[in-house]
């Protein structure tokens, strides 16, 4: 919906008045109360305290090579209630699939069990999508950490796993911001910061990838440069605070090192990759 209209004066304030489609959509009447949010670019958003309730968001798709694929985009896409059909029956085999796939997503879970048709529902988080972000740092510093000590199997093997919790904030949070972004309005975030905070989950998310393969490979038996390990885990805690902090003097300081702490890590193309992703996050303070 989109609509021009004029500033009115009276007793000498501006007001504009609310398209009725808007208001009647949202059940408001005269005292109704509604909030007002600014951002940077100097846009105005108002939106209703208490938005209306529509119903379930159902849909279904079919168990075949794209289930995952699909699943995922109905869950970024804020479904409440996902129907897994088949033709025939599913087997046990299928099951334990469908349930392993589940548990790779934020909130989902199998309510209801038929020969044909397995329902999922998404519980949905009212986790802040800052916490979530926290939480996926957090997450990806302990695996670094761990990978920096004289580990063993057990240790490296819970390092991978870990990565997919991960994976699981960072689905999350791109559910999160779609839904920002489709209902163009938010209390906490503007649109700037919706957007900068998906790129600084992407790089989170993708250090966590590379920790997990460096993990992987020392399973096999290949060595852990611990030393650089330790620098990447003390330039991942700077560069993190110096985000929430917006430090731009600390910022600064990244750029200008940039090249020589490239070229110290050059030798191993994943720890090189971490140090590129961790760089980046600096490249959002501004």
């Amino acid at each position: 919906m989109e609509d021009k209209r004029k500033l009115q004066e009276l007793g000498g304030s501006l007001y504009l008045s609310l398209p009725r489609e808007w208001t009647g959509k949202y059940n408001l009447k005269k005292g109704s109360e509604v909030c007002l949010s600014g951002d940077e670019a100097g846009e105005l958003h108002i939106f209703p305290e208490k938005a209306r309730k529509e119903g379930e968001k159902i849909e279904s798709i079919d168990f075949d090579r794209y289930f995952f694929r699909n699943l995922i985009g109905k869950y970024l896409d804020g479904c409440d209630i996902v129907k897994v059909r088949k033709k025939g029956q599913f087997n046990a085999m299928e099951r334990q699939e469908i349930e392993g796939r589940v548990n790779n997503l934020m909130n989902l879970q199998v309510v209801e069990e038929q020969s044909d048709c397995i329902t999922i529902q998404n519980l949905k988080s009212d986790i802040p999508i800052k916490k979530m972000l926290a939480m996926m740092y957090y997450l990806t510093r302990s695996m670094l950490e761990d990978l920096g000590k004289k580990a063993d199997k057990e240790l490296l093997q819970s390092i991978i796993d870990r990565d997919r919790l991960v994976g699981k904030y960072y689905l999350a949070i791109i559910m999160q911001q779609r839904s920002l972004l489709t209902n163009r309005w938010s209390k906490e975030l503007s649109f700037v910061e919706i957007l900068d905070l998906r790129l600084i989950a992407q790089r989170i998310e993708l250090i966590g990838d590379e920790i997990k393969s460096i993990a992987g490979t020392a399973i096999g038996g290949a060595k852990i440069p611990t030393k650089d390990i330790k620098f990447l885990l003390d330039t991942y805690e700077t560069a993190y605070n110096c985000f929430v902090k917006m430090d731009t003097d600390t910022a600064k300081k990244f750029w200008d090192r940039e090249k020589p702490d490239r070229k110290r890590l050059a030798y191993n193309e994943a720890i090189l990759r971490i140090y590129d992703n961790i760089k980046d996050i600096t490249d959002l303070v501004i």
